[in-house]
């Protein structure tokens, strides 16, 4: 073979690796849908997100609609999820884009998927019937208690709380109307949630003890989406600095300090 031929052979050799090459990335879409962020929710956790009829309302939808828009994308919410696939749906790559379901920040959850910026601060809380005689979780060793499946209110009560039988709920709403029904003593959820709920829905609870566990919620992103990580992080940074984060934050918790800062 000549050098010309040689180097003819190289170069479209190289061209044909360059083909491959483009074609595997072009295949790496950061969107499952173009121009369309999609999320998953389990859409049942007031003040943060629920369904008034068909409408979806509160503070992560309307947060989550700003955040779009700044983005210069369209805004797709799947039909209410069970909290405990979401993780798995979001990692499989083709269901949702991000989750968005007041997803607490966990050591074990950053093993599986890839964490935005924290959105808000939280602890756990438990709560029983008002008529209840409990005074604290130590009340509740040995009892029949509950919480939301795949919750780290479900987990803490496990591993703190002796002898207890926990009766996971695919909804939070599920455990409220179990506790009422006096199937479980206890339910143990994000104490956010359960102020609210129980100052205009459930008047008849009571919170027992608020758990300093520290947590911070945080929306999640298939693992090496860095692209869509950091357009979402520098679009909440954006809402945060021109005051859109705190407008909306103010809106569902007039009386909490916003625990995200300008920059």
């Amino acid at each position: 073979m000549t050098a010309i031929r040689k180097s003819i052979a190289i170069i479209l050799a190289l061209a044909l690796v360059m083909t491959f090459s483009l074609a595997g990335c072009g295949s790496k879409k950061k969107l499952i849908k173009e121009g369309t962020l999609i999320v998953g929710s389990d859409c049942d956790y007031p003040p943060f997100i629920w369904l008034d009829g068909d409408k979806l309302m509160g503070f992560e939808y309307e947060l989550m609609q700003a955040l779009a828009a700044d983005m210069g994308l369209k805004l797709e919410y799947l039909p209410p999820q069970n909290f405990d696939t979401l993780i798995a749906s979001v990692r499989g790559g083709s269901k949702m884009d991000i989750v968005v379901s007041s997803l607490t920040i966990t050591d074990e959850r950053a093993k599986r998927v890839d964490f935005c910026i924290p959105y808000f601060d939280s602890n756990q809380a438990c709560v029983t019937k008002a008529s209840a005689d409990y005074k604290s979780v130590k009340d509740l060793e040995g009892k029949v208690v509950g919480a939301q499946a795949g919750t780290t209110g479900e987990a803490w009560a496990n591993e703190n709380i002796p002898g207890i039988t926990m009766k996971p709920f695919n909804q939070t709403s599920e455990g409220l109307a179990a506790l009422r029904a006096g199937q479980i003593e206890a339910l143990f959820f994000d104490a956010p949630i359960a102020e609210y709920q129980i100052a205009n829905d459930y008047k008849d609870l009571k919170i027992v003890e608020v758990i300093p566990t520290g947590e911070k919620y945080g929306f999640a992103v298939r693992q090496g989406n860095s692209e869509l990580l950091n357009e979402v992080n520098a679009s909440l940074q954006r809402l945060v600095n021109n005051g859109t984060y705190e407008k909306i934050f103010k809106k569902y918790f007039p009386n909490l300090e916003s625990p995200m800062k300008k920059s």
